[in-house]
């Protein structure tokens, strides 16, 4: 049982420290990614953020009417569909 601990400890370290760098490397290529759009994708992501604020609170006012003729739709295990 030693042994094996023995052996996992630096197994974990070197994992670990790979682990890091290629999360650090991900990071790093993201932040160059954003850097280099151009003007018409940020417009272009904007607007799509901007649709998915319209929906998101779309889904809200539904889910706000649901409650209210259905107040327990949440939990209905409907097995019809």
């Amino acid at each position: 049982m030693e042994g094996i601990i023995a052996l996992m400890i630096p197994i974990v370290g070197i994992v670990a420290v790979f682990s890091m760098i290629i999360i650090s490397n991900y990071f790093k290529h993201k932040e160059r990614m954003m850097d280099h759009m151009s003007g018409d994708q940020i417009a272009e992501l904007e607007q799509m953020s901007k649709i998915a604020d319209i929906l998101d609170q779309r889904v809200n006012v539904l889910e706000r009417i649901l409650d209210d003729e259905v107040p327990n739709w949440r939990g209905n295990d409907d097995k019809t569909i």
